[in-house]
Formats: structure tokens, sequence, C-alpha cells
């Protein structure tokens, strides 16, 4: 990760030394570092991080203050929570070897975390209305167009967990989101990775799963099983997708034995082949070529 041009991931918890958790209705989790667990992010090379989740606010608006503030001054960019409703709209930016990416992030839960326009919280967008939430994803586009973005990302903190495949909704609004012009569509919240999809020659993934979380393994879906993504991306094409299988043990995401990476890759390969999508094997990896390969 740390030799990546650009790592990005969903922070789900907040960097902060408040005590005091959420007003809101009783959560069976609060997610919280202290601030000096910002040290983590940077040793390992993160660059840009999704605020819009369902645990930023754990520790109410001063934990999410904390956490934008650490972010801000450690030089990572963020997207999705902030002090205004305008602030949580606002993309993130980073320019890597010539080419510019912006990301814009959304949830589609914790509706009372939402960002009003003048009190902090979250980018929340109701899924369930599928031609608004359509709208809002036309709205955060529109100022990328002109800004000689070369891959607009759309974060999506959506669906439910531990399940393995998107609900049809969520296909068409990750494909609607793709043909409106975004280039990468990154879900997250399942716990568990999903399958990837090519629309237009444009990345789906439509959920990541976890990379440090295993608080509660499902011995079921078995989601201390995991994936990081390494996409390699020109200018203005997807060359390739590398999967990287991951273990998670004592909070540490460590690069899966033969026996655990076949397991994950193969059930890789079932998902995205329900997609049309092939994945091919490489040694302890696996690989899905896109148009520029």
């Amino acid at each position: 990760m740390a030799g990546a041009d650009l790592c990005v991931v969903n922070l789900e918890c907040a960097l902060t030394a408040a005590k005091r958790p959420w007003r809101g209705a009783p959560k069976a989790f609060y997610f919280g570092a202290p601030p000096e667990a910002i040290a983590s992010l940077t040793g390992a090379g993160i660059d840009m991080v999704s605020l819009a989740n369902n645990h930023v606010l754990d520790f109410d608006v001063a934990g999410l203050r904390d956490t934008v503030r650490l972010l801000h001054e450690n030089g990572i960019a963020s997207a999705g929570a902030g002090a205004t409703l305008e602030l949580a709209l606002a993309p993130a930016v980073a320019r890597r070897g010539g080419v510019t990416v912006a990301m814009a992030a959304f949830c589609d839960h914790q509706a009372d975390f939402a960002a009003r326009a003048k009190h902090p919280g979250i980018a929340y967008l109701d899924l369930h209305d599928e031609a608004a939430a359509l709208a809002a994803m036309r709205r955060a586009l529109a100022p990328l167009r002109g800004a000689a973005v070369n891959w607009p990302i759309l974060s999506l903190h959506w669906g439910p967990n531990m399940v393995w495949r998107p609900a049809e909704r969520f296909r068409r609004l990750a494909r609607g989101a793709i043909e409106m012009g975004w280039k990468i569509v990154y879900g997250h919240s399942a716990h568990v990775f999903q399958a990837i999809e090519l629309h237009h020659g444009r990345p789906i993934l439509y959920a990541a799963g976890d990379l440090v979380d295993d608080y509660m393994v499902d011995s079921t879906f078995g989601n201390d099983h995991q994936l990081l993504f390494e996409l390699e991306l020109g200018p203005d094409v997807l060359h390739r997708i590398v999967l990287h299988p991951v273990f998670i043990a004592d909070c540490q995401a460590r690069p899966a034995n033969r026996a655990q990476a076949g397991l994950i890759l193969e059930r890789m390969r079932v998902l995205c082949a329900e997609m049309g999508t092939p994945v091919r094997r490489g040694p302890g990896v696996g690989y899905i070529d896109g148009p520029g390969c």
C-alpha cells in the first residue's frame, strides 16, 4: 500500500480522544481510535479516505471534528463528512503522475448522521428513491466535469452486512453512475467482498470488504478472508485490477497463505463470473483485465 501512487480507504471510525458517544439511538458498536492512531494511516501510505459511513460520528461532533483535523494536518484528503453539508459534499482531490483523481462519498444508512446546511455530519443519500439518488450523484459530479479530473470516484457506503451479491437496485444505481460520467464506483459496508463489474470498461466494486476489521468473524461468511484491490490506471483507461488475498487476524491485515488465497480467489471468481467478469489466476493473486490491458 505504501508503494502505491494513491491509496484510498473507507475510514470507519473516529480518530479522537472524545469519550461521549453519539447521542442518538443506542448502537451495538462504537468505533473510535486515539489521535495517535493517525500514524497507522500515514505509515500505511493512505492518501485519501471516505468518511461517509455509519461510524465516523460514533463519538459525536467532537469526534468528527478531530478526525477531519487530524487527516488535514497529516496530508490525507477526505470526502463524505464535514462541518457543513457543503463540506460533506466536497470532493477529495489528489494528483499523481499527471493524473487527477477526485472522490465524492455518500452513505445510505445512519440517517441521523446526515449533515445539514450549518450542522456537521455525513453526506447521506437515501438510495430507495432511485431517481433522487441518481440526481444527487449527478450534482456531485457536475463540478468535476470541467476540472480536468481524469478519474472521478463515487464512494458508496451502502447495503446490508454479510451479503455476497448486491441487490438489483444497487446494480442499476451503479451502472447509472457510470453512464452519467463517474469512472469508478467504490462500494463498501457489506463486511465481505462482492463482485467487480466492468460497465463500459469502468470498474464497479460493489463491496470492497474489510481490511483490518475482525471484531466479529462470522464462520459462515469467513469475513476474515478479504482482498486488497490494486487498480492500474492510465489517464483515461483501466489496464487491470490485481486482487491481493488478505487474511485478518489480531486486527492486522496479512498476506493470505496458499490455502486461504485459494478460497478467496475462487469465491471472487464465482461472484465475478455471474456478472460476466473473468478473473484469471496468477501466483498468489488474481487479475481482472481492463480495456487497456
